[in-house]
């Protein structure tokens, strides 16, 4: 791969921007500076590179990440009225094509996955795959009996003639259950919640799949283990 391709593929900038970054000798390679743009170089072992006098590294494509997304953020690079949560990211890893692998809500905070593998989107986003959500729901009223039985029973949401349920259903004290759903309809568990006569306070996101949010921190972010890659299909 030419090494100014291979420079904006790792987010470094634009296909200019990395030209001249190369032309101007700010990239050297193995202690020898390169200022050939088009220098050939194996992106599966591109030995020891130092960009601006400071060492660099690579980053594994694709990339796969969590957020633990806050309160108050857009799932969009486009925000209308929030800020975004590419905000949070660093700008390098943003510019390597991610996505959010779904969306949360500006007041729904949790576990938010990001890609720059479009497959990987597709297939925690089709609904034919069923990947389970886990979300904490704090409730406006207290959590009855026949709140629990409905939401596992199943409600008809409004405008929408299937009936949709919790896959599983826990309660942690008497404003706040666990709820588990496999569908990823449009605000599906504040519209479920409703449907079955109360009203969400607070959104959380706890889980994807076998993912666990964990102990990530608000606004923070890491890149998965293998080990999680493989717990999601991948």
């Amino acid at each position: 791969m030419e090494l100014y391709k291979f420079l904006q593929q790792q987010g470094v900038g634009s296909r200019n921007e990395c030209k001249q970054r190369i032309l101007r000798g700010l990239v050297a390679i193995n202690g020898q500076t390169i200022r050939e743009v088009a220098w050939p170089l194996d992106e599966a072992a591109p030995g020891q590179i130092v960009m601006n006098g400071e060492p660099w590294e690579p980053v594994e494509l694709p990339v796969y990440l969590a957020l633990h997304k806050p309160r108050g953020f857009e799932s969009s690079h486009q925000p209308a009225h929030h800020p975004s949560v590419f905000s949070l990211l660093p700008r390098r890893l943003v510019q390597m094509g991610l996505e959010a692998v779904g969306r949360l809500d500006a007041d729904t905070s949790g576990l938010l996955l990001f890609t720059s593998n479009g497959q990987f989107v597709h297939a925690l986003t089709s609904p034919r795959r069923h990947v389970a959500k886990r979300y904490r729901v704090q409730l406006k009223h207290p959590a009855s009996p026949e709140l629990l039985e409905r939401l596992t029973s199943g409600v008809v949401l409004k405008d929408d003639e299937q009936m949709v349920r919790a896959d599983a259903i826990a309660q942690r004290d008497t404003h706040i259950i666990d709820l588990t759903i496999s569908e990823g309809r449009y605000h599906q568990v504040k519209r479920m919640v409703g449907a079955a006569g109360n009203r969400v306070a607070e959104l959380h996101r706890e889980a994807i799949g076998a993912m666990e949010l964990g102990e990530l921190a608000p606004g923070d972010w890491r890149l998965l283990t293998r080990e999680e890659l493989q717990s999601l299909g991948f």
